[in-house]
């Protein structure tokens, strides 16, 4: 009973210290879970990664940064959503498809995948790409030509806009019969977040002086702790009936130790000899 009171005291300031964390996402892979702490931490703010049993991965931060957390991660489209590919479309059709169903998953897959190889340049925050394809059909005539929009949200200092061209012929290259003049690219510019602890360090000029919330209850729970180490070690050198401690010396005094209970010995007071404790005994006998 008394070693699951100890424990208890020592894991509680801890399970209080984990209780001031928010979690921000849950149940993410693992590379989104690096993109955003890597993005937290360049502004400042700490994030923890926490793997679950079917090797998936929770993210959270302090309470404190909870707000500026969410902020920067909608701000960096984080966390990015998964791309389909055409192997898995055409993997999950069950019953003989048409020729037009075949046709609609082939171009579906085909976005996904330019929307994700886009995602992959520097600076690229989100990629949207639409392609319109029309079905061949020899009776019909001469299809119309495939054309392409492609949407970009993207950090303002990468200038991408540069690359408009290549972004393009990247696009037509994908599609067949695409030419990159049919292909049409807009730009989104993302101005870069500033939170407020980021903006308190760059102008200097900053809503409040107290502590952080964090700090604060960080310490208060140390000292809890602490607390608790040094009741759990009264209590075992209590329960394990240790009451003899060590001669301490000061010069022209000295301090003899208390023995044990049921040792058999007495203790001897400041400056007596062991002659003058055993006749003050004697005399007192009698």
């Amino acid at each position: 009973m008394m070693r699951r009171t100890l424990l208890v005291l020592l894991l509680l300031p801890l399970a209080l210290l984990a209780a001031c964390k928010t979690s921000l996402f849950e149940g993410i892979d693992e590379e989104q879970a690096n993109r955003i702490v890597a993005v937290l931490s360049r502004h400042g703010i700490e994030g923890f990664k926490d793997r679950n049993a079917d090797k998936t991965w929770n993210v959270s931060v302090d309470e404190s940064h909870a707000v500026a957390a969410t902020e920067l991660a909608g701000a960096y489209a984080l966390p990015r959503g998964a791309h389909a590919n055409l192997g898995e479309l055409f993997s999950r059709q069950g019953l003989i498809a048409s020729p037009e169903e075949d046709h609609v998953r082939y171009v579906y897959g085909l976005t996904q995948e330019m929307a994700e190889t886009l995602e992959k340049i520097d600076g690229v925050l989100d990629a949207r790409v639409h392609i319109v394809d029309p079905p061949r059909d020899p009776l019909m005539g001469p299809a119309p030509q495939p054309s392409a929009s492609v949407m970009l949200r993207y950090s303002s200092d990468a200038g991408l806009e540069q690359m408009r061209s290549k972004i393009r012929s990247l696009v037509a290259g994908a599609v067949e019969g695409l030419t990159p003049e049919r292909v049409y690219v807009t730009f989104v510019p993302v101005m870069p977040v500033v939170t407020a602890d980021e903006a308190c360090r760059q102008t200097g000029v900053c809503p409040h002086s107290a502590p952080a919330p964090r700090a604060t209850v960080t310490r208060v729970l140390i000292a809890l702790t602490l607390m608790a180490l040094l009741l759990s070690v009264a209590v075992w050198i209590w329960d394990s009936g240790i009451r003899t401690f060590p001669r301490i010396r000061i010069p022209g005094i000295t301090f003899y130790r208390r023995r044990a209970r049921g040792d058999g010995k007495s203790s001897q007071a400041p400056g007596m000899s062991a002659d003058t404790t055993a006749s003050s005994t004697s005399e007192g006998g009698q």
